[in-house]
């Protein structure tokens, strides 16, 4: 209600104060927000102070990666909840790679305006930061009073720094951060399955167990990504130097780091060239030849790929001084663009999105592991799926994440580097100490040539 002010007695001055506050008694909801007209944008319609005016509006979602979804998998996942929760709003999903003139630069280019961006915190920078679409949306936190709280702090940590203090987005989801295991080869060869809780040393002795040859086939022990490693590595190293913009991963703290995993490479039966090495090839050695006894998860659920697997999970490997720090988190979050029409709505589509309500519904049909802290959520992966019955789910996150590193549009520059350097210390090419020296200085090339001109 607004109070215009005039000339009053104080009698009338009184009885206007008692029934303003018999109104907004009677009328105000969480937080004494209440119900008012929000000028002439909702057409005169009634609606809650704290949420945006609801006319008719399209509302663009751009994905950058076909390989994981398409448009009909995004309308199927978000789209229709979305429009069921919200009639008023339709959602349009625009999928990159999903046909000719979909990278972000291209559309750009073409006037094509989008309201929500959603993709990882590696594909930040060059799809939100590089071509200028963020927007801090700390003042429609404030404005629509979203509870931060209720999300695993360590995404809301990286989401500041990735703004210098303020938000671009809120975080939407999170790979899982475990062991998948195939029991039959565990069975094959009379190996204790892996349990919850394990140390990298433990793992490392399943991993001589069954890396073996059995008549023709070569028999391994664990594949794992090391790319990804890096940038969730327990250990909080940063990958660069945030004041500096450097790359300093030619520290002793990262060698002892790569080291960690190395040794799982050097036991007799691994093949350790360059192509053997990849991390697609690693991947379908599990998934897809299936003689690989284990697989450290952490990109996505892979559930099509499990099909007819007789599989189970163990909780990440945690190092023996620090045996309740899991890696750190992975996620994905929804940006709003600074150049949509529609922030208000748009801030109160991926409010829902980060719902108890949505992420919920996702969990249970596996689509998506939360960000969210609920107990409820966090347990509730995979209910709905048969895949996923009587699996360990509860292992696909961690006890508790490892804090962030120092998060900057260049980590993914050094943490690529890392991963070569892994590769040419474990293919012969290069000695460790080499390796991590040529690794450093061309990820600083690399940033050089990435800066802003």
């Amino acid at each position: 209600m607004v109070i215009k002010e005039g000339k009053s007695s104080a009698a009338a001055l009184l009885s206007l104060i008692l029934a303003t506050a018999m109104v907004t008694g009677c009328t105000s909801g969480k937080d004494g927000q209440g119900a008012t007209d929000i000028g002439g944008e909702n057409g005169g319609k009634a609606v809650k102070a704290n949420e945006p005016p609801q006319d008719p509006i399209e509302l663009i979602l751009y994905y950058p990666f076909i390989s994981d979804w398409d448009e009909d998998g995004l309308n199927k996942i978000m789209g229709e909840p979305l429009k069921k929760k919200f009639p008023y709003i339709t959602p349009k999903f625009i999928v990159g790679g999903s046909k000719p003139g979909t990278s972000i630069t291209e559309l750009i280019a073409a006037g094509q305006k989008i309201d929500i961006m959603f993709f990882s915190i590696g594909a930040t920078p060059p799809t939100l930061l590089d071509p200028k679409m963020e927007y801090d949306i700390s003042p429609l936190i404030k404005k629509y009073d979203y509870d931060l709280s209720k999300l695993e702090p360590t995404t809301v940590d990286m989401a500041k720094q990735i703004a210098k203090g303020g938000m671009y987005g809120l975080p939407a989801y999170v790979p899982p951060s475990a062991l998948y295991y195939n029991k039959d080869m565990f069975d094959k060869f009379g190996v204790t399955y892996p349990k919850d809780g394990m140390n990298w040393d433990e793992l490392e002795e399943l991993n001589k167990k069954l890396t073996r040859k059995d008549g023709d086939t070569q028999y391994y022990g664990l594949a794992m990504p090391f790319g990804h490693l890096a940038l969730m590595n327990a250990r909080s190293l940063n990958p660069i130097d945030p004041a500096a913009e450097k790359a300093v991963i030619n520290t002793d703290g990262w060698k002892k780091f790569a080291d960690n995993f190395i040794r799982y490479y050097t036991i007799p039966g691994y093949d350790k060239t360059a192509k053997a090495l990849d991390v697609g090839v690693q991947n379908n050695r599990f998934f897809k030849d299936r003689n690989t006894a284990m697989f450290l998860e952490i990109t996505g659920t892979h559930a099509a790929q499990l099909e007819g697997m007789n599989f189970d999970i163990a909780t990440f490997p945690v190092f023996k001084d620090a045996p309740s720090v899991g890696p750190q988190p992975y996620p994905t979050y929804y940006y709003i663009t600074n150049t949509s029409k529609y922030k208000d709505q748009s801030f109160q589509v991926i409010s829902y999105f980060t719902s108890e309500e949505f992420q919920l519904q996702k969990s249970k049909e596996g689509k998506m592991l939360t960000i969210l802290q609920s107990k409820t959520v966090k347990e509730s992966f995979g209910q709905d799926v048969p895949l996923f019955k009587g699996k360990n789910t509860k292992a696909m996150l961690p006890q508790k994440y490892g804090p962030a590193s120092a998060v900057t549009r260049y980590n993914s520059i050094a943490t690529t580097e890392f991963y070569n350097a892994v590769i040419a210390t474990i293919s012969g090419v290069k000695d460790l100490n080499t390796a991590f020296r040529d690794a450093e200085e061309t990820a600083n090339q690399k940033i050089q040539t990435a800066k802003p001109k």
